[in-house]
């Protein structure tokens, strides 16, 4: 039997922007469920909500090959509609208006928040989650802050399959995620790829707060680095890490280093990187200082910070001036911008800047 098939507005993409066009589509919520994307000769199409504007095309970066209109699409086993749309029914308006829809999916686990007057409705909540479609086996909730020395935050699974570890897969590559042991963001797998096509061939990286690895690896497979060196405080998320880069086949071009940025770095990797990468948005400006002495003259830093949403850069730039002069130096921006939202009030923003 055929499949059936429905015309719904979308936005054709070549092959190697797919992934980062799904994921911008998805974290801005712009991607249709109930549709299964549509390959062509060199493309891809992916259904969207609306016909998407200067700015967020802009945003997307597709280049030349992005193509928008109306397209053919398979019907596939997601359920159309958001979380909330789903619970209709099974939740009052009161506890809709309190339910997180959002959640991250690391390949088949879903990581959501559930606030406390919704805790007895966890059940219903995870198996809306799981009856979204075959791409969602597990359900994991949060159950406290991020704290400790990793910033890690703890999960418990509530349904479906029982695990330790999630598998992710982004840019080509695959990542086993210790998890509630490991800090790991798929919200900036965008950036990841856009800084790849940045790195020129023979680049040292310093990749700061390494994590599971996804910067280094995604670098490692996607750009042509010579080599990079990766950082990382968490003894868990240095084992996944090592594993991670086994795994892709990239352990030759990634030295794995525990240890505390500050501590690794001086005097053993001064003036050494021709780039470095700060991902970690909460505390990263401690270690500005270190990423300034040990960039090359010229050498990019891609800084990551949390800020207010009414004057996201004024506190970052003021940090990066004050790092530079106190290594007797200059700077200078090359790219900023807003990244991601955070909470009504916070965003994420990147300053890409020049040590002069």
């Amino acid at each position: 039997m055929p499949a059936k098939t429905s015309e719904c507005q979308g936005i054709s993409v070549g092959l190697k922007d797919a992934e980062k066009a799904k994921r911008f589509l998805s974290e801005k919520k712009l991607f249709v469920r109930g549709f299964a994307p549509k390959k062509g000769k060199g493309t891809i199409a992916f259904p969207v909500a609306h016909k998407l504007t200067l700015a967020e095309l802009k945003e997307l970066g597709a280049g030349a090959k992005a193509r928008q209109g109306k397209f053919k699409f398979e019907k596939s086993g997601l359920k159309q509609g958001g979380l909330k749309e789903r619970l209709k029914g099974k939740l009052s308006a009161k506890e809709l208006e309190n339910l997180i829809s959002s959640y991250d999916q690391l390949g088949d686990t879903a990581i959501i928040e559930i606030p406390p007057e919704l805790e007895k409705k966890q059940a219903i909540i995870a198996k809306a989650l799981l009856d979204s479609g075959p791409n969602i086996k597990t359900v994991a909730k949060i159950t406290g802050v991020h704290s400790g020395e990793f910033r890690v935050r703890p999960v418990e699974i509530i349904a479906g399959e029982k695990k330790d570890f999630a598998f992710y897969r982004e840019a080509g590559c695959g990542f086993k995620i210790a998890l509630g042991k490991v800090f790991f963001s798929p919200r900036l797998g965008t950036e990841r790829l856009r800084i790849s096509k940045l790195i020129k061939s023979g680049e040292v990286v310093g990749a700061f707060f390494a994590g599971v690895g996804p910067f280094p690896i995604v670098f490692a497979k996607n750009s042509p680095m010579e080599k990079s060196v990766a950082i990382e405080l968490n003894p868990e998320a240095v084992k996944c890490m090592r594993e991670n880069a086994e795994l892709n086949k990239c352990a030759g071009k990634i030295e794995i280093i525990e240890g505390d940025v500050n501590r690794v770095c001086l005097p053993r990797f001064k003036k050494a990187f021709d780039r470095i990468v700060m991902p970690l948005p909460k505390g990263g400006e401690n270690f500005l200082e270190t990423a300034v002495a040990c960039a090359k003259k010229g050498g990019t830093i891609h800084f990551y910070r949390f800020v207010d949403r009414n004057k996201p850069f004024e506190r970052p730039l003021a940090e990066i001036a004050k790092a530079c002069e106190r290594q007797g130096g200059k700077f200078r921006v090359l790219m900023k911008r807003k990244v991601r939202s955070f909470s009504a009030s916070t965003v994420q923003v990147v300053v890409d800047f020049k040590a002069e």
